[in-house]
């Protein structure tokens, strides 16, 4: 197992892993599936902010994902990661926790000094927000979504 910042040469893997993610986790929300979007959005991860964007490699294939970008901090020059996207295919969910802690060393190291972590409220939620609460986070904001 190791982690890396994003590189083209799993980005077949990736666009795999986030396509999971949505039939696992955003289907729901009937928000849709726009491939094309998907892989503009997987390129501009790795041209724009390559270092957002880490995986977790296990027998050089990418089988997890951590990715996210720097926002705007309204009050003071405090650095923000928001998180987009946290996902683990099936057999590989163990290096979860491992993939999360090392991150967040990596972005402290990029002189990120806070970080934000979004929870699906339809998908295993009371277990992640117990592990984010076990590793220190503290709930912040509970949103709310609307097709318009």
């Amino acid at each position: 197992m190791n982690i890396e910042t994003y590189s083209d040469k799993y980005h077949d893997d990736v666009m795999t892993l986030v396509d999971n993610f949505y039939l696992e986790a955003i289907h729901y929300h009937n928000t849709g599936l726009d491939k094309e979007v998907l892989a503009r959005t997987v390129t501009n991860i790795g041209q724009a902010q390559g270092g957002n964007a880490y995986l977790l490699i296990v027998d050089d294939r990418c089988q997890g994902i951590l990715a996210g970008i720097e926002i705007p901090n309204m009050i003071n020059k405090k650095r923000i990661f928001q998180e987009l996207v946290w996902y683990i295919n099936e057999p590989f969910r163990r290096y979860g926790v491992a993939l999360l802690k090392r991150v967040q060393e990596m972005l402290k190291a990029q002189g990120f000094e806070m970080m934000i972590m979004g929870v699906l409220e339809n998908c295993k939620t009371e277990k992640i927000k117990r592990l984010y609460e076990r590793m220190g986070f503290a709930l912040f904001e509970s949103q709310y979504i609307r097709s318009l």
